[in-house]
């Protein structure tokens, strides 16, 4: 278990941040500038917290109030950057082998070939970085990371210069990877889908501040925040009051319109925030019986952008009475299939539905 908390003044904010990692994999997700590389720098020894300690385990790596601050080369960490800093004029074997000290040539070659095969790069020992693809270039750099027998692994947003298909692949070998070494891996992104995808654990921080600490699913579906649920993809906010409680739930007033929201322990009159996932809202076919369902309103796709594989609606209600003021109320995610399935570029005019416990009210309990 890592175990971190420190401080930091930094130019435009104070670091400010603590947290544990389990073993597995935690990823340290947030906006660029957050925070989340300056986090790793102090984990790894390459910058000096202010105030604060960080320990593995029983071995402590800082202590600002004992005076404790192992140097890099001795706190077994293994870390690979962004850009990888593989040296130019060595081959894959000689970067490899660079932290290796004190051992024999022969001890060297065996740790470092074991290295590469893992990463499958066993028959790229002789090659210069430049002769080497973006993956392949990543792979040296965790092969690099891997060879001193780390006790923690740090990631620093190592995919993100990579094209599509490399990076999934990078990332299934990364999980293969972390359940065979078993350690605890923090992987620093600002990619929601990553962080889901490789995550046990993600921490948000945001200036320089954790905001939310959870399981992938709790941080999407039960945001801590507003900011964390924007981070996660969602764009659909209002303003209302708590009416009434029912027997499945409870009465939400939002502008002139009332949603049938989740039960809550909240006073009735309380003001409330809430969000509601854009994949969560359902177009509701017309060929077929509406049934018992909450929250039904009509109105108008006034526009739309797709990606490719999924679609962007935004969903304006008809009449006088809305959600919001703006252009339009709801932003939808429809799969690419159902919007072809239900011919939406044909016809704009639908009713929508979402479920009571997809509205998410923040700081309900």
């Amino acid at each position: 278990m890592l175990d971190v908390s420190i401080r930091k003044q930094l130019e435009s904010f104070e670091l400010d941040v603590a947290f544990s990692a389990p073993l597995g994999i935690t990823s340290l997700l947030g906006p660029s500038g957050a925070g989340k590389s300056m986090t790793l720098a102090c984990i790894a020894g390459l910058e000096t917290p202010d105030s604060g300690r960080i320990a593995l385990g029983d071995t402590v790596f800082f202590d600002h109030d004992s005076g404790i601050n192992v140097a890099t080369r001795h706190r077994r960490v293994g870390f690979v950057m962004q850009d990888y800093l593989l040296f130019p004029h060595l081959d894959v074997r000689h970067n490899v082998a660079f932290g290796l000290k004190g051992l024999s040539r022969a001890e060297r070659e065996v740790i470092v070939d074991e290295a590469l095969a893992r990463v499958g790069l066993g028959e790229f020992l002789d090659r210069s970085p430049s002769d080497l693809s973006g993956g392949q270039q990543q792979r040296v750099a965790l092969a690099r990371a891997l060879v001193t027998n780390p006790s923690l692994l740090l990631l620093d947003e190592p995919f993100s210069a990579l094209d599509g298909p490399t990076r999934a692949v990078l990332r299934r070998d990364l999980l293969d990877l972390q359940r065979t070494l078993g350690l605890p891996v923090i992987f620093v992104t600002h990619d929601l889908a990553e962080a889901y995808l490789l995550a046990d654990q993600i921490v948000v921080i945001e200036d320089g501040r954790v905001i939310q600490i959870g399981p992938p699913g709790t941080v999407v579906y039960r945001p801590a925040t507003r900011s964390v649920a924007r981070l996660t993809g969602n764009n659909n906010f209002f303003e209302g009051e708590l009416v009434a409680r029912e027997a499945e739930g409870t009465l939400i007033r939002v502008g002139e319109l009332t949603l049938a929201g989740p039960p809550m322990a909240l006073p009735e009159g309380m003001p409330v925030e809430l969000g509601i996932r854009p994949e969560r809202i359902m177009l509701l076919r017309k060929d077929l019986p509406v049934g018992n369902r909450a929250n039904i309103f009509r109105g108008r796709v006034v526009n739309e952008m797709t990606d490719g594989f999924n679609y962007t609606l935004f969903f304006r209600l008809n009449g006088e009475k809305r959600l919001a003021s703006g252009g339009y109320d709801l932003e939808i995610t429809l799969p690419a299939h159902v919007y072809e399935r239900l011919h939406v570029d044909k016809d704009k005019d639908w009713s929508v539905t979402f479920r009571r416990n997809d509205i998410h009210v923040f700081g309900a309990t």
